[in-house]
């Protein structure tokens, strides 16, 4: 089994809301690709690729170690990967992305920031789950237009939570664990990622709202690591984001899977209250997870596949070049096979070796509260 596993997936959020009729024009979303399986039989996004740049000068630092940074450049090189399409601006794929080149237009180079969290250990043969508090980096209301995280060895996810009215803090062991959740902006199963919205799209952190970045690692080799964790941001220009993105996370926090030995189907369903724009989709299930499949059924039409896949460990997101319309009351519904090996039922848990779990998730637009744009189950941890 791999050491590093990680969801690339992205969840944002908007400065205002916004017609449901209101699509980007052109543009890229990118983010670590993981492992190809096969994805979705819907149009992906081309794949971008950059070279190594240099970091961003150095900021603030809080007094826990842990700090933030600034700079007109960022902390990667730019790509060569283009916009997904034309037509509906799709997100984009990319290992390193645009982001420290400036050939992002919509993009405020001299506003770059990095959070950075403090290092913490990660015993042999264990699983951790580590918080630390962030304060506004800009101190006002942003539109985020690239995330570009770097983790290393061991990492399984990380979230970028809002947290109002935040301050900086020290790194400490999350009170909730695995199953911390809240709204958020950000969410990488990958532990290199670079996520650029399209055209006229962004994420709005307000002003009075900083982060909480949650990260998950996790050590099956028998010698101890230290993780380290940084999140570079970069906003756009006054006025360039005029759609809102959010991410709608289904998780099926009720599934057990007995201790047959044979495959096991675990399904749920949910149904959209507005109409959206999915731009991506991807998953998330534990070691014992076989296989997983979303679908979308709107309102008197057949279902239609968002996203499949075989990979429990940092499964590929599947992107659309043209934005998938679903209208108010399509019904999302999502299955995972999962395969017990042991002599106990396995639960629904944060522990990826341990426990089960089966997550759809998918990035849209717009979204009506900017300071909670996530639609789907109230109930996180990956």
């Amino acid at each position: 089994m791999k050491l590093a596993s990680i969801i690339g997936l992205w969840a944002l959020v908007g400065a205002a809301a916004i017609g449901c009729s209101a699509r980007p024009q052109s543009g890229g979303f990118a983010t670590d690709p993981g492992d190809d399986d096969g994805g979705s039989s819907e149009d992906a996004a081309t794949t971008g690729s950059g070279s190594s740049g240099s970091a961003g000068s150095s900021g603030d630092t809080n007094a826990s170690g842990g700090g933030v940074a600034s700079g007109s450049s960022g902390s990667r090189g730019s790509s060569s990967g283009g916009a997904a399409s034309d037509a509906g601006g799709g997100l984009q794929t990319t290992t390193q992305g645009d982001a420290a080149g400036g050939g992002n237009a919509e993009t405020d180079y001299s506003q770059t920031k990095t959070i950075t969290m403090d290092s913490f250990p990660v015993p042999a043969n264990s699983e951790v789950f580590y918080c630390q508090n962030f304060a506004n980096p800009w101190g006002k209301q942003v539109d985020i237009k690239t995330y570009d995280l770097t983790m290393d060895t061991g990492s399984h996810h990380l979230f970028a939570f809002y947290q109002s009215n935040a301050t900086n803090g020290a790194v400490a062991q999350c009170p909730a664990g695995g199953l911390t959740y809240g709204a958020f902006t950000f969410l990488s199963q990958s532990p290199k990622a670079v996520e650029t919205f399209p055209d006229t799209v962004g994420a709005t952190l307000p002003a009075t709202t900083g982060f909480n970045l949650m990260v998950h690692y996790l050590n099956s080799g028998s010698s101890p690591l230290t993780a380290h964790v940084s999140l570079t941001m970069y906003v756009a220009k006054t006025g360039a984001v005029t759609n809102h993105a959010g991410v709608i996370f289904e998780n099926n926090a009720t599934m057990t899977v007995p201790a047959t030995g044979k495959p096991v189907v675990s399904t749920d369903s949910n149904t959209l209250g507005q109409e959206v724009y999915i731009l991506e989709s991807s998953s998330h299930m534990h070691k014992f997870g076989q296989s997983f499949t979303a679908t979308a059924t709107p309102p008197g039409g057949a279902a239609q596949t968002l996203y499949t896949t075989t990979q429990w460990d940092e499964p590929k997101p599947t992107v659309y070049s043209t934005p998938i319309h679903l209208p108010a009351g399509t019904t999302l519904t999502w299955s995972c096979t999962d395969i017990n090996t042991t002599s106990q039922t396995l639960t629904f848990g944060e522990y990826a070796q341990t426990n089960v779990m089966c997550i759809s998730v998918s990035i849209f637009y717009p979204v009506t509260d900017i300071t909670n744009p996530v639609l789907g189950t109230p109930i996180g941890g990956l």
